[in-house]
């Protein structure tokens, strides 16, 4: 899991979110659950006449959020029944390791940035 998770109003657009925001085709997301594409389209989508409930068992709850590496729906589901969400203190460095990673990617789109401007104000 990559970190805390989002949490959302309610456990169906945790759900929702973590499949549509994952980072690979929703068609790989549905191979992992077992299921085909239109099958997770319609446990995942908000309403409307063709949606299905998610399921409530441990092995697609735990793997969408494995396979995704999201974990908003426990977030989610925390959140909703009154709990806070920390991470295990043996994760703290790996965590610190991907917020420092985070940091340094954005100083150096700032660097970019900024080499750019001066650039655009120089031809002026």
């Amino acid at each position: 899991m990559t970190g805390a998770g989002r949490v959302s109003l309610t456990l169906r657009d945790a759900i929702h979110a973590t499949a549509t925001g994952a980072k690979m085709p929703m068609k790989a997301l549905a191979a992992e659950l077992d299921w085909s594409p239109s099958e997770l389209s319609m446990r995942t989508t908000l309403g409307g006449d063709s949606a299905r409930p998610f399921p409530a068992d441990d092995d697609h709850l735990i793997r969408i959020q494995r396979v995704t590496g999201d974990c908003s729906i426990l977030a989610t589901m925390a959140d909703l029944l009154g709990y806070e969400l920390t991470p295990k203190k043996e994760r703290l460095g790996e965590l610190l390791a991907q917020v420092q990673q985070q940091i340094k990617s954005a100083q150096d789109q700032m660097k970019q940035l900024s080499l750019e401007l001066g650039e655009t104000k120089g031809r002026r």
